[in-house]
């Protein structure tokens, strides 16, 4: 069953046998949707409402010529990464001390979304067996996390991103799951 995601534009292409694209009516039921025209057969789809139930019936000379069943559902939840890595990754500490920052996406998800990490908050521990943390602004270490990155990310330490918030194409800013990287 196809899937139409609340939030974005769904590109849906629509042929109906039978006469032109002038003589197709498309109309949509369910999801609390709308379907607009953009070009020959070629539809964008809004929908507001989860549902299993949402209908596109596809009509020519008005006669029905198919109906469409959809589900419309939320789009997942987006997840944090420093540098492609995902939590609880074995990271080298050359390659987590090359890292500028924290990026957030949805994986295998089939809209291209930009998310923007607004802040986290970075910690280790120290040498002395302390925890060294501090709070970031926006996606990129800040100068004291950068600090703590030079001087204390090495072999058998632990990195913790914690409180990482991200700002979606809606607006929305949301709290996501933290981070957890072994050093070696």
């Amino acid at each position: 069953m196809n899937v139409l995601y609340i939030g974005v534009n769904n590109p849906v292409t629509i042929a109906a046998s039978g006469g032109g694209d002038d003589k197709v009516n498309v109309s949509i039921s369910g999801g609390a949707g709308s379907i607009s025209k953009v070009g020959a057969g070629k539809y964008i789809v809004k929908v507001g409402q989860q549902s299993d139930d949402c209908k596109i019936t596809v009509s020519v000379d008005g006669k029905v010529a198919g109906v469409s069943q959809f589900r419309v559902r939320q789009i997942p939840g987006a997840q944090a990464t420093v540098g492609g890595a995902i939590s609880g990754d074995n990271v080298p500490a050359a390659t987590f001390r090359a890292q500028g920052g924290v990026a957030a996406w949805i994986k295998d998800f089939p809209f291209d979304l930009k998310y923007t990490v607004t802040q986290f908050t970075f910690s280790t521990d120290t040498d002395g067996g302390d925890i060294a943390e501090t709070t970031c602004t926006g996606n990129a270490f800040s100068p004291r996390a950068m600090q703590i990155i030079r001087t204390q990310v090495k072999a058998g330490k632990t990195v913790y991103i914690d409180n990482i918030r991200v700002q979606g194409e809606d607006g929305r800013n949301v709290k996501v799951p933290s981070l957890v990287y072994y050093i070696k």
